[in-house]
């Protein structure tokens, strides 16, 4: 099985610019610039009843110092977040 990272499930703060593409986040009062959006993807939920859908644009992100996460934003109408889903390994 491939090593998915060490799991974090944390809410954080993000800078963005142009509304969507995160710039840098806050975790654990610590402020971290992310140099590099190695991916993304918006994740649409149609299966489910309206308001339990779960919209979400996750985000693969390297910050200085090399590390990588995976961070995604839920869009809830009217107060979405951002949550720190994973540390990444690295990929050498």
């Amino acid at each position: 099985m491939a090593d998915r990272g060490r799991f974090i499930g944390e809410r954080i703060f993000v800078d963005v610019v142009d509304l969507e593409k995160p710039v840098s986040f806050t975790w654990r009062n610590q402020k971290h610039k992310i140099i590099e959006i190695e991916a993304s993807d918006r994740r649409l939920d149609l299966q489910s009843t309206w308001y339990r859908r779960k919209h979400r644009d996750y985000f693969i992100v390297k910050i200085e110092g090399g590390k990588c996460f995976e961070i995604y934003r839920h869009r809830v109408p009217g107060k979405p977040y951002w949550v720190l889903t994973r540390e990444l390994p690295k990929t050498d």
